[in-house]
Formats: C-alpha cells, sequence, structure tokens
C-alpha cells in the first residue's frame, strides 16, 4: 500500500479538446490515468456502464483499463481540458493513450498500477465549481505542457499539486459554497478591509442570517473572527520578515491606533508585537 504523496506524475499530454460527436470520441479504453474538466456544454459520459452528466465546471477521473465514451447534448458542443498522466513509473511507450472500439486493447500498453487506497478513493466524478483553485491549478498544467523549457518537471509537479489539493477538498473542512469561499478568499488576500455585515451579504447575495451561518458552518468562526485570524497571520509575518515599524504595520493592516493594535495582538499570540521583534 502507498500513499498518494508518493506518486510521481508524468503528464504524457494535456491539452484543451471540443467533443463535438466525431468517431473518437465513441467507445474506448485508455492505458493511462485521465482527467477530463469540463468548461463549456452540456452531456455527459458513459464510464464502465455508468452514466455521469457533464456540465460546466464537471471532472471526470477515468483510471486505466475502464471502458468510457464522450456524449454532448444535440446542439451544444462540450469544451474541456485533458490531461493523460502515469503515477507511478515512466513507461517506454508513450503513445498510443487508448484503444478504440471494436479494436481490442493490448494490456502490455497499460500504465503501472500500484495500491493507493487514497488514490482509489478520489471519484469518477465530481464538481469543482467550489474550488476555483483546482480549476486554475488544472488549467495551468495545459499551459505548462506546451512550454520550452521543463515542460516535463513543470507539468508533472503542478499535476502532483492537483492531485493532492483535490484529495484535500474531500478530507479538509474548507469551503463548499463558492459564495463563503469567495467571501473568505478577499478575506485572506485583503484582511485589512474594513467591511460591514452588509457589504458582505452584498458581495455574495446572501440574507445576513444565512450568510453568517453558512460561514461559521464552513468556517468554525464568524466573520469578524476570521478576519481577525488573518490580521494577526499577516502581522506575525511582517513583525518577523519586514523592517517596517510596528506603527507602520499597526496603519497598514487597517488599525487607527497602534495600541489597540497592540492590544489584539497580545491577547492572541500572548505576547506583544515588541517583545515579538525583541526576540533573537
Amino acid at each position: 500500500m502507498k500513499p498518494l504523496a508518493e506518486i510521481r506524475p508524468l503528464v504524457r499530454s494535456a491539452l484543451p479538446w471540443t467533443y463535438k460527436g466525431e468517431l473518437g470520441e465513441g467507445t474506448r479504453i485508455g492505458y493511462t490515468y485521465a482527467f477530463h474538466l469540463f468548461t463549456e456544454g452540456r452531456g455527459h459520459m458513459l464510464v464502465d456502464e455508468t452514466r455521469y452528466a457533464v456540465e460546466r465546471g464537471t471532472l471526470l477521473f477515468i483510471r486505466p483499463g475502464q471502458v468510457h465514451s464522450f456524449h454532448h447534448n444535440p446542439g451544444s458542443r462540450m469544451e474541456s481540458y485533458n490531461a493523460y498522466c502515469d503515477f507511478w513509473t515512466e513507461p517506454e511507450v508513450l503513445l498510443p493513450r487508448f484503444a478504440f472500439f471494436p479494436d481490442l486493447p493490448d494490456f502490455t500498453l497499460m500504465t503501472r498500477i500500484e495500491a493507493c487506497p487514497e488514490l482509489e478513493s478520489l471519484p469518477t466524478q465530481c464538481s469543482l465549481s467550489p474550488y476555483p483553485y483546482l480549476i486554475e491549478l488544472f488549467t495551468q498544467i495545459t499551459e505548462a505542457f506546451e512550454s520550452t523549457h521543463y515542460a516535463k518537471q513543470l507539468t508533472g509537479s503542478l499535476m502532483h499539486a492537483f492531485i493532492l489539493r483535490w484529495f484535500n477538498s474531500f478530507t479538509d473542512t474548507i469551503p463548499s459554497d463558492y459564495r463563503i469561499l469567495k467571501i473568505i478568499a478577499e478575506m485572506e488576500s485583503n484582511p485589512e478591509i474594513q467591511l460591514s455585515y452588509e457589504q458582505w451579504c452584498a458581495k455574495c447575495n446572501l440574507e445576513k442570517s444565512h450568510f453568517y451561518k453558512l460561514f461559521k458552518q464552513e468556517t468554525g468562526m464568524t466573520p469578524k473572527q476570521y478576519v481577525l485570524k488573518m490580521k494577526m497571520k499577516k502581522a506575525i509575518v511582517l513583525l518577523q520578515e519586514s523592517k517596517q515599524s510596528i506603527t507602520s504595520i499597526a496603519d497598514m493592516l487597517g488599525y487607527d491606533s497602534i495600541h489597540y493594535f497592540s492590544k489584539q495582538f497580545s491577547t492572541y499570540y500572548g505576547i506583544s508585537p515588541s517583545h515579538l521583534r525583541s526576540r533573537k
């Protein structure tokens, strides 16, 4: 049994693709691990005779040897980013990546498969819409594949990061509502910006009570507590890694008074900003 951290992805191919009813979209068996992130259109995929709905943000994860096919709705096309990978070893033969029906697959071309419960626990289908950072990370794999230098290393590292973060999305307590995720991302990036409950609610189009309930459900904190946490996180980095004065840092974090900043910092960390600075 191997942990997911031990995979060493080799991205054989990563490219954007349009499914519009061509012959190659029919029944096929893959020799690699394959990912299909759909960005436009609607339809479905058949994977080992199970039907999976496809829409914008849908990710399909196909294991080696699985029989699958693509089917778009009449009058539409499905756009996607596709990546084909090996996880455990670099094969001598990189092509072909799959066999098309009615040809029988050549199992000597199948990528190496190791027992990895964490990898096996990943779903065949899920939506990445609540996780825009995962969508962005996956699209970077496609862009890196066209790099002039170090494309193999870049795509392998990005795919490894994507797999680990995707796995964490099912195991960590993280926001599952994209509206709350948007607010949290803003709080983490700019904790110094002072916004009222009404402004937060307007940003995600939620009633105050509903917003408060969802936010606390996802983070375990009130919005004000979370902003304070982000301020303190940023404060300690600035105190340890910059030469700015404590007054300047307090001002940067949106405090009108250095005394109030010092009081909150001391309460949060159990040490004053000046004492923290004086430590070697």
